[in-house]
């Protein structure tokens, strides 16, 4: 694949279509993290740090190493944070440990999900159904936590509750995905939202978890110690009449957005797919299936579609991340060949260009 990706192939696809900031051919055929990562449990929504040193995900193992089994026990969620570190980008990962500094006990009802870094590496923000937020508990919400040294896994504060702006009465508030724009200095907070019966944030589709967006102009820090966050803004380019749920944004610059969605067109449960846009002020173009996105990348660059690599397949393929150089997806997928439950995936790409 990387020799077809050569000057010629770029030179093609370079010269078809607008261009969206930095080119990329297509994904390669998933791979599983292993057993060393995933478990018989279910290992789901990663997070990749800036270095790709760290990855941080949600599990529903035991903490406790003397127990066994899933979800701690029949009244538990049993979703907790887990972390795992490698030496270099070239270094399996080594076994997860759990963020027992942040998570709740292996026998509480509530969980602690979806985590994601910001850019600096100082905070991670997650949600959680624990009490002390502004549903009294039961009700996912939006939190973070923060760490003095970004190198210090684990290192991290008592989390912070994003604040109940963001944080609507009787709603899930979940999955959020970070991005600063360099250029204008603005914080936005990408989340989904499941609005409940009766509930003050009312969904305009009505179909369950829509995906929103919220800003904030100060420093991140009082962005999220003093919840100066704006309230959250349905994204009707992301939206669609089904479930439409956790993203991953290119952070280099802002282009590319990948989506977990079951909308018109998805192949199995949940499927991943994308949307661009040419600058940072520009709409969202409307969500492509990754499947027909790589189809087109690999059409631009002669390779046969029978060649071309499948991402989403007739099982959930969902909550993707994105590295800092978009060179790298992760997500998780229940697809046969696993541990059991969900595991972890990883895919890569070849950029084609650097337009900085």
């Amino acid at each position: 694949m990387r020799k077809i990706l050569g000057m010629a192939a770029c030179a093609v696809l370079l010269s078809c279509g607008t261009t969206f900031g930095e080119q990329f051919g297509p994904w390669s055929a998933p791979v599983n993290l292993g057993s060393t990562v995933n478990s018989v449990c279910n290992d789901m929504h990663p997070a990749l740090s800036k270095d790709g040193m760290t990855l941080v995900f949600s599990s529903n193992r035991p903490q406790n190493p003397n127990l066994s089994g899933c979800n701690g026990n029949a009244a538990a969620s049993g979703l907790h944070l887990w972390v795992a570190q490698r030496d270099s980008l070239d270094s399996p990962w080594q076994k997860p440990k759990p963020l027992t500094m942040l998570n709740l006990p292996d026998n509480s009802p509530y969980e602690d999900h979806a985590p994601n870094f910001t850019t600096d590496g100082h905070w991670l923000l997650f949600h959680s159904s624990r009490l002390g937020g502004c549903n009294g508990g039961g009700y996912r919400e939006l939190w973070a936590a923060h760490r003095q040294n970004k190198r210090d896994d684990f290192g991290w504060e008592t989390p912070i509750n994003l604040g109940c702006t963001l944080n609507v009465p009787a709603a899930d508030n979940a999955g959020p995905n970070f991005w600063q724009d360099e250029t204008t200095g603005t914080l936005y907070l990408y989340f989904t939202r499941d609005p409940l019966p009766g509930g003050a944030g009312t969904d305009p589709a009505g179909n369950g978890f829509d995906i929103y967006v919220s800003t904030c102009n100060a420093d991140l820090d009082s962005c999220i110690r003093q919840q100066l966050w704006t309230p959250g803004v349905f994204i009707t380019e992301f939206n669609s009449p089904a479930r439409d749920t956790r993203t991953a944004i290119r952070r280099r610059d802002g282009l590319e957005m990948l989506i977990s969605s079951n909308r018109s067109g998805t192949v199995g449960g949940l499927d991943l797919w994308v949307a661009t846009r040419q600058s940072a002020q520009d709409f969202w173009s409307v969500p492509l299936n990754i499947n027909q996105d790589n189809l087109e990348k690999c059409g631009l660059l002669g390779i046969d579609s029978g060649s071309c690599p499948v991402i989403n397949t007739t099982a959930n393929d969902s909550a993707p991340a994105i590295s800092w150089d978009g060179e790298t997806m992760m997500f998780f997928s229940n697809r046969v060949g696993g541990n059991g439950g969900n595991d972890l995936y990883m895919s890569t790409r070849q950029k084609l260009n650097d337009p900085q």
